[in-house]
């Protein structure tokens, strides 16, 4: 095979919209795995999150989580790589949100947990959805060692925001749409694509010999970086004009297309 890993994004890509992995995409994967192929995740998800997918296919090699900002070694339980935003750009952020007037949501992530400053009726919701617990902060200002920052909402708002924090703040950040409602700060340089390019080199793998697939803007660098990136059929036009082939939505098992192709080297 011309494409030696495939490396896929979790939620609008190789999940359907209930959450599923379905009995074709896992097939697909096992056969590309009995071809010598690798199979990984790269998602936003942490590590509690991801973990139930990573069991269900059984991935035994590093994933990427927190959209780039980790590695994690799943089989020995090691995080070989991270990145957290400074304090002072993270308090920053905290405290310009809870002056209240930007009516989003904030969830702040850690290798700790989840943090908000209210049980919201879409925090229940995700945390059933996303198989996590979020844990009340009153003053979210007050943590340290953050890894991600993800504002939940109407996007332009979260933008708005985003905006006076760049303008107040002293260092850059990253900033990536990762959902229709969800707005992240990550470290600065921190993406799937600078996160790929590591994992190539911890694999000891050429990235020319990778193919990443994707759905969202937070996938446009490791769907560049990739030998062959690949945009989901239910993917923006944005995202669609930054890839070298389109699959079927993840309602079509679009993964599973791709990863059927790359067996049989039709692309």
């Amino acid at each position: 095979m011309k494409y030696k890993m495939v490396v896929a994004d979790a939620d609008g890509t190789l999940l359907n919209d209930k959450k599923e992995i379905t009995v074709a995409t896992k097939n697909s994967i096992e056969k590309f795995r009995d071809k010598g192929g690798i199979f990984t995740l790269a998602t936003g998800r942490g590590i509690l999150s991801a973990t139930p997918y990573i069991n269900e296919l059984n991935i035994d090699v590093p994933v990427i989580l927190f959209n780039g900002c980790m590695i994690y070694d799943p089989v020995n339980k090691k995080i070989l790589h991270k990145k957290y935003l400074s304090d002072d750009l993270y308090k920053l952020t905290a405290n310009l949100w809870q002056e209240g007037r930007y009516d989003v949501e904030i969830l702040v992530y850690s290798i700790d947990g989840i943090f908000v400053n209210k049980i919201s009726d879409f925090i229940k919701s995700y945390m059933a959805i996303e198989h996590v617990k979020c844990d009340i902060v009153d003053d979210l200002s007050s943590l340290n060692k953050i890894i991600k920052v993800l504002f939940r909402g109407n996007s332009k708002m979260s933008l708005k925001l985003v905006d006076e924090i760049r303008q107040l703040s002293d260092e850059p950040f990253t900033c990536v749409q990762s959902d229709e409602f969800f707005i992240e700060i990550l470290p600065y340089g921190v993406t799937k694509g600078s996160a790929l390019v590591k994992l190539c080199d911890i694999l000891d793998i050429d990235i020319k010999s990778v193919v990443a697939i994707g759905d969202q803007d937070n996938d446009r660098e490791m769907i560049l970086k990739a030998g062959c990136g690949v945009a989901m059929g239910n993917a923006d036009d944005s995202i669609k004009n930054s890839a070298n082939y389109i699959a079927k939505s993840n309602l079509e098992d679009g993964v599973s297309d791709i990863l059927e192709k790359v067996i049989n080297e039709e692309i």
